[in-house]
């Protein structure tokens, strides 16, 4: 039997204004991924006047000159149709100046902006739009650049630009989705359910965080803590850079992982430890303890300055390749079961290295730390068991909440990528390398408000259904409890009422009397909960296809032949109705919807809702509330 699921509902006349819909380039200042490469007299922080926000950008061009927004990462053209700014034509009034698209570092055609803008009066904001087809930019290209630029040779009187993001093609308040059960999809196992815990967490060991755990039911614990993994002594449970002593140690990590029935990952020293070590903490934990840690991860982020490393070269490929060679034979030495992964980048050339590579398959030099790195993995002999990535997608002071829902997408690219480099210096063997995500989060440090807000929920959910879909073979959040941090960014462009960021889905409760009490529950923690209830180990996991782009919908067909839905309403202030028609299989007379909302996270509640919903067996209609993550079951 056929199975699928079709969510129906016709689009209406025009478009929902619903901010979310429409990623940024500028808001206050250069957004997600996007960066100021200009040539020109400018501010990227005039404070008058101001369109919305704190900001605008004062532009006083001279001959030639630019103001140029790059993305290194490109900007991929899928849905959007035009590139939205406001001009305010300042004291002097019709500023004169072109546009132009980079396209993967060619630039397109420049254009006038007269040609979309007949006036741009003085001392009043002008909306332009500007077809994205007007700049020879086409569906699927990728836009690596957006110049604001003078071209006639002539000095342009001061004026103002503010709010330049993309426009999504018409997004409404219903959508068509379809699910079909009998697709191929991803088996979900242990590992695809992780998040980090930390040896700093005094907590952990606690009844009441192990109750937080099992509401959860993680599938997966990594363990000892991100860059601390470096500068760790698991012997005396200590720091060897700076002293002290932690809350949590290998015993008390154990027993919380048993006590939920997790897996576990350990992340052995390798900035300032040995691979002896490395063997010694596998006999204490899986041979003396019995603990069964299945995977081992050689260091954390060693491609980057700002972990700890005492090596004679530090931060380099070549040394971390011998020391995974000697840590690995050492470790399964003691016990032959374990997995031992290695860390890196999935791309070629981030983090330079000493010596460069040849890529076998392009021809092309490589020297960034994976390329490196594998090619001397692969002439030591060594596969790695797993390869290991963290993915943070925005850097701090430039968070956008319509960048960040929107970038979940990029996962369609970033697990082929690395799958494909992985082949390319392996060989066949690359074909078979797990790839694990241990550490995903909105922004890669100095949390912000968007941390602890509804906005990072919904990107949590969809990022771990996109990551597990397009091939990651295991996924852990960062974290379960970290610290609040207050003088981060917390823009009024930024959702979000608690003015402090945040890691942890609970509060830390430190420091004292600055955010949260300790153990109460982030919007993340009840998006954790929803996960986990949507997909369980066994579980087939697939994707609905969505006519509502800010509507994004998974699916999972279980062990016993049943159906579950995830859906992630990603607009801000609007519902999507949907009409949900079941063929192959019925729904019975009732649904159970189970979901959190920013309405829910407004008012403080501490609990999922759940309504129960009426269906005629092949027919359920549902509206969908802005800002939620909800799981249907039947």
């Amino acid at each position: 039997m056929r199975w699928c699921i079709v969510l129906f509902a016709g689009l209406m006349a025009g478009a929902c204004a619903d901010d979310f819909a429409h990623p940024a380039v500028y808001r206050d200042y250069p957004a997600g991924r996007w960066e100021d490469w200009s040539w020109a007299n400018r501010n990227m922080q005039n404070t008058s006047p101001v369109r919305t926000g704190r900001y605008s950008i004062r532009v006083e061009f001279y001959p030639w000159s630019s103001i140029f927004f790059k993305n290194p990462s490109g900007f991929v053209v899928e849905g959007f149709t035009h590139l939205e700014f406001w001009v305010h034509g300042g004291s002097a009034g019709n500023p004169r100046f072109h546009i132009r698209a980079e396209v993967d570092g060619v630039d397109r055609p420049l254009v006038s902006v007269s040609n979309f803008a007949s006036s741009l009066p003085a001392n009043q904001w002008t909306r332009v739009q500007v077809p994205l087809s007007a700049l020879g930019v086409n569906p699927g290209d990728r836009i690596t650049g957006i110049h604001f630029r003078e071209f006639s040779g002539q000095s342009v009187p001061p004026f103002y630009l503010d709010d330049i993001r993309f426009l999504r093609a018409t997004v409404s308040n219903r959508a068509t989705v379809t699910v079909d059960f009998n697709a191929t999809g991803r088996t979900i196992t242990q590992p695809m359910r992780g998040i980090n815990v930390a040896c700093w967490d005094w907590y952990l060991t606690t009844p009441e965080r192990r109750q937080l755990l099992k509401q959860v039911g993680f599938g997966m614990l990594r363990f000892p803590g991100g860059s601390t993994t470096n500068e760790y002594d698991w012997r005396n449970n200590s720091n060897r850079r700076y002293g002290g002593t932690y809350g949590t140690n290998t015993d008390g990590f154990l027993s919380v992982a048993n006590d939920i029935g997790a897996e576990k990952n350990i992340t052995i020293n390798y900035g300032s430890g040995t691979p002896q070590e490395a063997a010694d903490w596998v006999q204490y934990a899986n041979i003396q303890r019995n603990g069964r840690v299945r995977y081992w991860t050689i260091g954390n982020e060693n491609y980057g300055t700002w972990e700890y490393d005492t090596h004679p070269n530090r931060h380099d490929a070549h040394t971390y390749a011998y020391f995974t060679q000697d840590a690995m034979n050492r470790m399964k030495g003691v016990d032959p079961t374990i997995k031992v992964g290695v860390v890196g980048v999935p791309n070629e050339h981030e983090f330079t290295q000493r010596f460069s590579v040849t890529n076998p398959r392009t021809g092309q030099s490589h020297n960034g730390w994976t390329p490196v790195l594998l090619n001397r993995l692969n002439s030591l002999g060594v596969v790695p068991d797993f390869f290991d990535i963290h993915i943070y997608p925005q850097l701090p002071g430039r968070e956008d909440d319509a960048f960040v829902l929107d970038d979940t997408r990029t996962w369609d690219e970033i697990i082929p990528q690395m799958r494909q480099i992985l082949r390319d210096y392996l060989g066949a063997a690359g074909n078979t390398v797990p790839i694990f995500v241990t550490e995903n989060n909105t922004v890669a440090y100095s949390p912000g408000k968007q941390t602890t807000s509804m906005v990072n929920a919904l990107y949590m959910a969809d990022s771990w259904a996109r990551a597990i879909l397009a091939g990651a073979d295991a996924y852990a959040w960062w974290d379960l409890h970290n610290a609040t941090e207050t003088n981060n960014n917390n823009s009024p462009v930024l959702y979000g009422w608690r003015n402090w960021g945040d890691y942890g889905i609970v509060a830390s409760g430190y420091p004292s009397g600055v955010g949260d009490p300790l153990n109460t529950p982030y919007p993340t923690f009840f998006a954790a909960q929803l996960i986990m209830r949507f997909a369980k180990p066994g579980d087939i996991l697939l994707r609905g296809v969505s006519s509502n782009p800010m509507l994004a919908v998974y699916a999972v067909r279980t062990q016993g032949g049943k159906g579950r839905l995830l859906v992630i309403n990603k607009m801000r202030s609007t519902p999507v109705d949907a009409e949900i028609r079941l063929q192959g299989l019925r729904a019975g007379s009732q649904v159970t919807v189970r979901f959190y909302s920013a309405a829910q996270d407004s008012t403080r509640s501490e609990s999922l809702g759940m309504r129960t919903i009426s269906s005629r067996g092949d027919r359920i209609t549902y509206r969908f509330p802005p800002m939620s993550v909800s799981v249907l079951e039947w």
